[in-house]
């Protein structure tokens, strides 16, 4: 759940979720550290932190010449029966 996660982690997922359009968010590194305030390697790191925990999947990884990666953010609040 968030509530385990480091606050590092909860702005990263957040920034994904929030610009991410039908699961998918299409942005950089760079892009997310901008909004969070860390380091590309801070984001680079909670990123493989969050595929580990299911949070988040990469579907492309970008780069010069290849644009930007693509993330698929996992929904952790579960809609009720």
């Amino acid at each position: 759940t968030m509530r385990d996660l480091k606050p590092r982690q909860v702005a990263v997922w957040l920034t994904l979720f929030r610009d991410s359009r039908n699961g998918v968010a299409s942005v950089s590194q760079v892009y997310i550290g901008e909004r969070c305030g860390l380091r590309r390697p801070t984001v680079s790191t909670s990123i493989k932190e969050l595929e580990a925990l299911g949070l988040v999947t990469t579907i492309h990884t970008g780069g010069v010449g290849r644009g930007v990666s693509k993330y698929r953010v996992q929904n952790t609040i579960q809609p009720p029966k």
